[in-house]
């Protein structure tokens, strides 16, 4: 049937912002989060590191079988050695803080180091896509040696990684809250922790240099 034109009253926006305002409520459900940092005296440590890993190297030039292409990963942990353990008093010191944040019940605990390879990426070098073990709780790299476009450490959504929201809409612009990525730029002396189910990639290195680093993960214990 159809209406008389009088009586025709189409949706407009102007008719929906006079109804009464909807009070809403956002809940955050479990926000996954990124933690970076700056290590102190980071100048002269980077140094010690640096010497150490090339020294590793150089004993044992064969790559650790991992995920990475074009890469040296150390044949052995490295989490003993003098300036890797100075190195994680600042690291252990942030990891409590995010315990704390995510008021993790570590009463009696302390931050141990379960793993800890020395890496090098050369021109090209990455890192595939991956997370870490079911039993670890935090995970993290920290950069001795890094220049620009040396490949950026890159979080992936997992759902959307594996499809299971391909109806997510477009935005119209990237916030904390839409984004299905978060790259974090290397630079000398930063160090990154994240939850170790946390999807991760390292991208190509574009640099003419080699980028050196740390890999850890770290539980409460």
């Amino acid at each position: 049937m159809n209406l008389p034109v009088a009586e025709f009253h189409p949706l407009s926006v102007d008719r929906l912002t006079a109804e009464p305002p909807i009070t809403t409520m956002r809940h955050e459900f479990a926000p996954t989060c990124i933690w970076t940092f700056t290590v102190p005296d980071h100048e002269r440590l980077n140094a010690e590191l640096i010497a150490l890993i090339e020294e590793e190297r150089r004993n044992s030039p064969e790559s650790r079988a991992c995920e990475g292409r074009e890469m040296w990963q150390s044949q052995r942990q490295v989490s003993d050695d003098p300036p890797v353990r100075e190195l994680f008093t600042s690291i252990f010191r942030v990891a409590a803080e995010i315990a704390a944040f995510l008021r993790w019940d570590i009463a009696g605990k302390k931050p141990a180091c379960k793993v800890c390879w020395a890496n090098i990426h050369m021109k090209g070098g990455y890192h595939t896509r991956h997370i870490h073990p079911a039993t670890i709780q935090l995970s993290g790299v920290y950069y001795a040696k890094a220049n620009k476009g040396c490949g950026d450490l890159i979080f992936h959504d997992l759902s959307r990684f594996l499809g299971l929201w391909a109806g997510a809409p477009s935005t119209l612009e990237l916030t904390s809250h839409n984004r299905s990525r978060l790259a974090v730029e290397p630079e000398p002396g930063l160090g990154v922790l994240f939850p170790a189910y946390v999807m991760h990639e390292v991208a190509a290195n574009r640099s003419d240099d080699e980028r050196i680093g740390l890999a850890y993960n770290i539980n409460f214990e």
